[in-house]
């Protein structure tokens, strides 16, 4: 038996005990959870190992991340990211790369001036309670520290060789063969490329290029289809509703959760027959007819009415929010207020109505278009210049116009007697255009030490010409000039200048093709009308021929025939007639054969028919 001092001491050492645990304890929400296997995540209680039974769940804030492919800034989540590959920076996070088996940076950070000492401290991680070490240099596994090696890793606790070893869910297999196509299944190996994994089951003599996952099993690509979890056969008129197939002919895919009829669908969960009913609002059923249409949730019949922001009005009239219905061809609807047109030019302005041959509109408020003008919702006087939407000051500033780097602004004059402004990257500088000029760098030069360019070549005006860009030298002295809009020249004593075409001649106007008499016809010329008396009514003929000159080079004896006409313009004057040559004639052996152009065709015959 305890006398009563030590049962007291024993009591008292004994609430000290629950008081240490209860003061030490880990509460989550409402609960106690043991953090060497559990993790607090926004009032839950999450147990921190994975699928592959390995502890890698942290919080991130207010949601769970796995360590292994996750990586947490500051209450920032980056997927896709780990502690072996990037790190962070605030919220930021940029890539480790690693090149010969050594890690090193790649971020904004390592180009700033730091010293090396400060950048070794910031990559040091902690291994086990207190070791401090570079990733560079060693590798942390179970709480020990082992020299860096790129084929030395860590599998759950225990260290192991790549190039012998598998890791497979936290457990180590042996690589029998040092093969780049071996991979982990759940917690066993597998050759890639003869067998397939689907989510942790194993198939054996599965060959990936002919079998593919659908769920966890497999199945033939190319002929079978995979609806989510559930294989079908494939058929060219089948499509996936989910996880079941339906037949695209005569069935669709409903919100991508049910198969329906081809003339079906759903209103307010209810299933109807299309060529019926009509769904308003998807909540009214209405019955179906050609001409009714839904508005809003009301049906109408489309031939006398019409839909107007969801209200059904007569056809032709409109919907004003606050006055109802009204007719567009007498008022007008200004704001949500019935307003009466007073003629075709009369329009909306705000909450009135304007005639916009006299006004204009400017911000909602009317102006008169001849002494006033609009400048961003601004009215200002015709004598004003806006620019960049506010009334410039004449006086004190200048406009600088919009380029394609800068938008239009106003500038503050350098002198009082500035009226122009050159734009610059730095902002715009005024000048005086009656003394200086803006070149093509945005630079203000004195006009009288700007020589003339030709595309950036310096030219004397004198003896030189520039046309369209192009430098010609000394060509003003040989008498050329520009020919205009191309970029040549041409001389007016032996050329013409044709729409910036060079031509030799003194008309751009083509020749006509006029019949000549030839040389070689040395018989007599006769008049057409004694050619029909003498030839054409015994032993003559005409043909129409294109190249008369090449016909008279074979032929023996031709004569020309001429045509006789008065000129049009003989009023008050002795009318001359004009002798033409109409055609050739060739006589041969019997015949004699008239040669005409075919536009002389017809007037041939009206001239041998008089006669």
């Amino acid at each position: 038996m305890l006398n009563p001092t030590m049962r007291l001491l024993s009591i008292f050492v004994l609430a000290l005990l629950v008081m240490f645990d209860l003061a030490f304890a880990l509460i989550c929400g409402n609960k106690e959870y043991d953090n060497s296997t559990e993790t607090c995540c926004n009032g839950t209680v999450t147990s921190k190992l994975n699928l592959d039974n390995l502890y890698s769940i942290a919080c991130c804030k207010d949601q769970t991340y796995d360590t292994r492919w996750e990586l947490c800034c500051d209450g920032v989540l980056h997927t896709d990211k780990s502690r072996d590959t990037h790190n962070c920076s605030g919220t930021n996070v940029y890539r480790l790369k690693q090149e010969n088996g050594n890690l090193f940076t790649n971020s904004h950070l390592d180009r700033t001036t730091v010293s090396d000492d400060t950048k070794a401290k910031r990559f040091l991680r902690v291994c086990g309670v207190a070791n401090k070490y570079d990733p560079k240099q060693n590798m942390c596994c179970n709480g020990t520290l082992y020299p860096f090696n790129v084929d030395i890793s860590c599998c759950d606790n225990a260290v192991y060789n790549k190039r012998t070893q598998l890791c497979c869910g936290g457990q180590l297999r042996p690589r029998s063969v040092l093969n780049e196509s071996v991979e982990c299944c759940g917690t066993s190996p597998y050759n890639s490329k003869e067998s397939l994994c689907c989510n942790g089951c194993l198939y054996e003599n599965k060959n990936p290029e002919k079998y593919h996952c659908c769920g966890s099993k497999p199945y033939t690509f190319y002929k079978d289809m995979c609806c989510k979890s559930e294989v079908y056969e494939w058929s060219d008129k089948s499509l996936c509703c989910g996880n079941r197939t339906y037949n695209r002919d005569l069935q669709y895919c409903f919100n991508k959760q049910e198969i329906l009829d081809i003339h079906e669908s759903k209103c307010n969960g209810v299933k109807y027959d299309t060529r019926e009913s009509v769904c308003c609002g998807d909540t009214t059923l209405h019955p179906y007819s050609n001409n009714q249409r839904c508005c809003g949730f009301e049906i109408f019949d489309r031939r006398s009415h019409d839909c107007v922001y969801h209200h059904i009005v007569t056809k032709g009239n409109s919907w004003c929010n606050t006055e109802g219905e009204y007719n567009t061809t007498t008022h007008a609807c200004c704001e949500g207020h019935r307003k009466e047109k007073t003629g075709k030019s009369w329009l909306c302005c705000g909450k009135d109505m304007i005639n916009y041959n006299v006004e204009d509109c400017c911000g909602g408020k009317s102006f008169n278009i001849r002494n006033h003008q609009c400048c961003s919702g601004q009215i200002l006087k015709m004598e004003d210049v806006c620019c960049s939407g506010q009334r410039l000051n004449q006086t004190t500033q200048v406009c600088c116009g919009k380029t394609l780097f800068r938008k239009q602004e106003i500038v503050q004059k350098s002198a009082s007697y500035h009226d122009k402004c050159c734009p610059t990257l730095g902002g715009g500088v005024s000048y005086d255009s009656v003394n200086f000029v803006c070149n093509y760098n945005d630079t203000v030069v004195n006009k009288s030490l700007l020589d003339p360019l030709c595309k950036g070549q310096r030219y004397d005006p004198k003896k030189d010409l520039c046309c369209n860009s192009k430098l010609f030298k000394n060509a003003l002295k040989d008498g050329w000039s520009c020919c205009h809009p191309s970029a040549s020249i041409y001389n007016s004593k032996k050329h013409v200048c044709c729409s910036g075409v060079r031509k030799k001649g003194k008309s751009c106007r083509k020749p006509r093709n006029r019949i000549r008499c030839p040389r070689r016809c040395k018989l007599k010329k006769l008049n057409l009308k004694r050619y029909c008396k003498r030839f054409l009514s015994n032993t003559g003929r005409f043909e129409v021929i294109r190249n008369i000159r090449r016909l008279i080079k074979r032929s023996k004896s031709c004569r020309c025939v001429y045509a006789e006409r008065q000129k049009k313009t003989c009023k008050g004057k002795q009318c001359v007639s004009i002798k033409k040559v109409i055609g050739i004639s060739v006589e041969e052996e019997n015949t004699t054969t008239l040669y005409i152009k075919r536009k002389k065709e017809n007037f041939v015959k009206r001239v041998c028919k008089q006669v």
